[in-house]
């Protein structure tokens, strides 16, 4: 994962010192020499990570004849069909050549010609303007501070929050963060943005637009004779997406947690490599078990596949129980975001010696699966869209076929099955269960206002009820991939086979029976799967949630955390009400599991103020306005 940052002035020259100023922070994560562009008031920086064959060829700011210049940092996937589209020549061109041409072609519709995991900054010369653009799925961060007179762009928060910004805490992120809402591009900073998965973002005249290149909203449908016809095609997707991740470069660590998606991963790139050689050099893996979730038993999984494929990964014991709740002070710096505690720096720092010190640059993950392969068990999207087109025969013959395993009334079903398509075509939002009770009613405002600014899912009109089920289920996946919130001693490349946009657009085109029917989920990733895929693996009942060892590491430190509560910079804030959050951790202390999450979530927050040393007097009451910048050193 290369290293963008840069600065654009409306008026003034950019100087060489902002752009080492702005680099600083994050110099030890690359692999190679910084190199920056200067141009008046423009400023480009690169930092590579050479992590694939062709990242050799992207290693620094790219300038073309038309005084276009480019920082690419990622992968392009179908960079012989864009070759061959843009008539590149004879000669194989680097992936910023091949961006840099389709800019000139298409402009700015030239991005969502773009397939692979990808971040860019482009100044067009001509219009005077800048892209800051990301790849559908995100896979790579990129941030923009954006004001009339300046705007800075990075791939990590640390280049804003060490070259002495002024920055302020964002209200609407720690309500959405601290409610559990979608974030979108909100980041703990108000005066920092992401920019959004899929969408590019185009400055010019000192104004700021954010535009969408790519949309999960697939409203193209695909339907076979048979289910081998279904199966033959995901084969080949999938086969595709883990070869593009999987491919010549640096070496590759494989998560694998024992579920069906990083399995499936693991064993589809050991059917790949072994087809072309049965002696040839397989993936290492790294699984992560823990012994206190007896309905977790994962390390029984991950070892049958290991044996399966013939070779033993690394485990890491992680126990949930144990955790201590201090603070996550660490002598490599300062968390950009909240959620770790000193249990997470003591894990980073054994995944630092698995990971980075030996060698390994790109992680490969199983995230996304579970949510857009039918791991699921509802029917509400396959109803709805017998509803909405108004089938009522089909209606009710496969509401029953969904009634008869969870033995509900045909009524109910029903009845559910009009609420859920309602909700999805007259809201802007899926229904979602209400924030804490401790959260101050001004932030939980905030949060649904900051919910409400931008529809995820625009232009419902004509499209099928699992449609839009699977472009809001989308939304939701972005919020949880690894890099987004990165440890501070290394930064690995994650790359999510599952979300690979040629795989994602033919199993949104799918008939939702093809996923998931009554009382079998996954059913076409089971069939297809099969012989390449432990069929144990493959017939296992769904993980189960991690529940046990949140629940008794709240229970064995609720003396600690009555103690952090009392002196907490979030009630001094206004942000949370004290008396509230006791009396919920004391229930959930006692075996009450409804808010241990957003219990986890408060304490998380707490730890990172804590950490960061906020410049703040205490605001009275539930005062907003009131709250004072960060540190710079933060």
């Amino acid at each position: 994962m290369s290293i963008l940052w840069g600065v654009m002035k409306d008026q003034d020259r950019v100087l060489e010192q902002e752009m080492r100023e702005l680099s600083r922070a994050t110099l030890r994560y690359g692999t190679g020499d910084a190199a920056t562009i200067v141009q008046e008031n423009l400023g480009m920086g690169l930092q590579p990570v050479l992590s694939h064959a062709r990242s050799e060829w992207d290693k620094r700011p790219f300038l073309d004849p038309a005084g276009n210049v480019l920082c690419f940092d990622g992968r392009l996937d179908n960079h012989r069909e864009l070759e061959e589209m843009l008539e590149c020549g004879d000669t194989e061109s680097s992936d910023s050549e091949i961006v840099l041409a389709a800019f000139r072609r298409w402009g700015e519709l030239c991005f969502g010609h773009f397939t692979g995991d990808w971040a860019l900054a482009l100044w067009c010369a001509k219009q005077r303007t800048l892209f800051l653009s990301r790849d559908h799925a995100g896979a790579r961060s990129l941030y923009v501070a954006y004001t009339a007179t300046q705007t800075r762009w990075a791939t990590y928060l640390d280049a804003f929050t060490t070259s002495g910004a002024d920055l302020h805490l964002s209200e609407e992120y720690a309500g959405v963060y601290l409610s559990g809402a979608l974030a979108r591009d909100l980041t703990p900073y108000k005066e920092i943005r992401a920019v959004l998965p899929g969408h590019y973002v185009a400055i010019r005249n000192a104004a700021l637009t954010q535009k969408p290149h790519w949309s999960p909203l697939i409203r193209k449908s695909i339907r076979y004779q048979t289910d081998k016809d279904y199966d033959e095609h995901f084969l080949s997707l999938f086969g595709r997406a883990v070869a593009r991740r999987t491919g010549p470069g640096q070496p590759i660590l494989a998560q694998l947690s024992g579920g069906m998606d990083s399995t499936s991963i693991v064993c589809m790139s050991d059917h790949i490599r072994r087809r072309r050689d049965p002696d040839a050099e397989i993936l290492d893996t790294l699984s992560y078990f823990d012994n206190s979730e007896t309905s977790l038993d994962e390390k029984r999984y991950f070892s049958m596949t290991e044996a399966y494929r013939g070779k033993t990964g690394t485990h890491v014991e992680v126990p949930f129980a144990e955790r201590r709740f201090d603070p996550p002070f660490s002598e490599a710096g300062k968390y950009q975001f909240p959620g770790r505690d000193d249990t997470s720096v003591r894990l980073e720092k054994m995944l630092f010696q698995e990971i980075w010190e030996k060698g390994y640059r790109s992680v490969l993950s199983g995230i996304g699966g579970d949510e857009i392969l039918g791991g699921i068990p509802t029917g509400l999207p396959e109803l709805a869209d017998y509803l909405a087109r108004g089938r009522f025969g089909q209606l009710f013959q496969r509401g029953i076929a969904w009634s008869l395993p969870q033995r509900t009334p045909l009524i109910q079903t029903m009845g559910a099955t009009i609420r859920y398509t309602v909700r999805l075509y007259a809201q802007v939002h899926p229904k979602r269960r209400p924030g804490p009770p401790w959260l101050a009613k001004e932030l939980v405002h905030l949060s649904e206002s900051a919910n409400r600014t931008v529809d995820p899912v625009p232009n419902r009109v004509g499209a099928l009820a699992h449609q839009l089920e699977n472009a809001f289920t989308w939304w939701q996946i972005m919020e949880t991939l690894p890099h987004l919130s990165p440890p501070i001693l290394f930064r690995p490349e994650y790359r999510y086979p599952m979300l690979d946009k040629d795989l994602v657009a033919y199993l949104f085109a799918l008939p939702p029976e093809q996923l998931v029917q009554p009382g079998r989920r996954r059913v076409m990733m089971r069939r297809a799967l099969r012989g390449i895929v432990p069929q144990e693996i493959l017939e296992r009942r769904r993980k189960a949630f991690q529940i046990r060892g949140p629940m008794k590491a709240i229970s064995s430190a609720q003396p600690k955390l009555e103690q952090l509560i009392s002196h907490s910079l979030l009630a001094a804030m206004g942000f949370i009400d004290v008396d509230k959050f006791r009396a919920e951790l004391s229930r959930t202390a006692n075996g009450t599991a409804q808010w241990y999450q957003a219990i986890l979530r408060t304490i998380g927050y707490e730890l990172w103020l804590r950490t960061g040393s906020p410049q703040n007097e205490p605001s009275e009451g539930r005062d907003f306005r009131r709250i004072a910048p960060i540190l710079a050193a933060r």
